[in-house]
């Protein structure tokens, strides 16, 4: 049995800034610099830069920290979800026990993938052709691995990455909208927007951002917020309290 309240690590994922024009959550949202916003949307800093654009799906943030043989699940700000006080997030960790072997070959010792657990959401009602475990990112301490390599390692382990919507040069973010389209995640009205990920050839991963286009998140959508905050998916026909 897992003490409530440990803390495994200072933080398993960072908050994403928005673009302009993004809808926000709550006061506490800001927006990147105008420099980051041009090379994201227009041009690129040097054109061996890359622009990646996936889908930005509703859920819990978590990990899988991997420390020896040992698996970790992890909620955002670092805490052992095994010490959570809900228990659809405490289920996280009877999917990562289920897994473990999946897990300990996709990550490398410090390793941690992180990802959205979508049993519930916030604001977006998933049918879920796929696990509720949706990853982004491997981080090992602040280093993350470049995208192709971790859209690789998540395939060879058969992981559900976030749906890829763009990978080039700047894309605005009205063109990224468009060809997200009804989304890859099976989001039965629309899906909530597209995260951003710049990198460059010499240093890989140098920022992410989000734009959140779905306005049940924002605006008009806080008033029916905190009604509509868990709201039960389907995964196969399932139904996941």
């Amino acid at each position: 049995m897992v003490k409530m309240g440990v803390k495994i690590i200072p933080s398993n994922y960072p908050t994403i800034l928005h673009l302009p024009g993004s809808k926000f959550r709550d006061a506490s949202d800001r927006t990147i610099g105008a420099q980051e916003v041009e090379w994201l949307t227009v041009k690129t800093r040097k054109p061996t830069d890359l622009v990646i654009v996936t889908e930005k799906v509703d859920g819990c943030n978590v990990g899988v920290l991997r420390r020896g043989n040992s698996l970790y699940p992890l909620i955002r700000k670092g805490y052992d979800v095994r010490s959570n006080q809900y228990e659809w997030i405490r289920d996280f960790a009877k999917f990562v026990d289920k897994n473990r072997l999946r897990f300990l070959h996709l990550l490398s010792n410090e390793e941690r993938v992180c990802g959205e657990w979508m049993i519930k959401t916030h604001t977006i009602r998933y049918d879920m052709p796929h696990e509720p475990f949706v990853c982004f990112d491997i981080i090992a301490g602040h280093r993350r691995i470049r995208y192709n390599t971790l859209r690789e390692r998540l395939e060879n382990s058969s992981f559900i990455p976030a749906g890829l919507v763009h990978s080039g040069g700047a894309i605005s973010t009205a063109r990224a909208i468009e060809l997200l389209g009804s989304g890859f995640h099976g989001a039965i009205d629309a899906p909530e927007g597209v995260v951003y990920r710049y990198e460059s050839q010499e240093h890989g991963w140098l920022f992410s951002a989000k734009f959140v286009s779905n306005p049940l998140v924002g605006d008009q959508g806080l008033l029916d917020a905190n009604i509509r905050s868990g709201l039960m998916n389907t995964w196969k026909g399932t139904t996941f309290p």
